[in-house]
């Protein structure tokens, strides 16, 4: 994943194959605020996600995705500010 905060967009590849998958993201333990997003198949496998809506601060960010066989996880965190 790659995070732009210029341009308040998160990016990220998946490989063809991919089945289906979303994208969580939550702020700390303390504030159970989070907002899921699913990520549907393309014909492209770069995928490009707004975070303009996002409030101000720490987010953490997971990536679920599957390809109908095995389970993947990927999680970052980004400052919006």
């Amino acid at each position: 994943m790659t995070f732009e905060p210029a341009s308040q967009l998160l990016a990220f590849v998946l490989p063809m194959s991919f089945q289906k998958g979303d994208l969580t993201f939550s702020r700390s333990a303390s504030t159970p605020e989070a907002i899921r997003i699913p990520v549907k198949r393309d014909e492209k496998p770069r995928h490009v996600i707004s975070t303009a809506q996002l409030a101000k601060g720490v987010w953490n960010v997971c990536l679920n995705w599957s390809d109908g066989r095995q389970q993947y996880y990927d999680e970052q965190q980004i400052s919006i500010g």
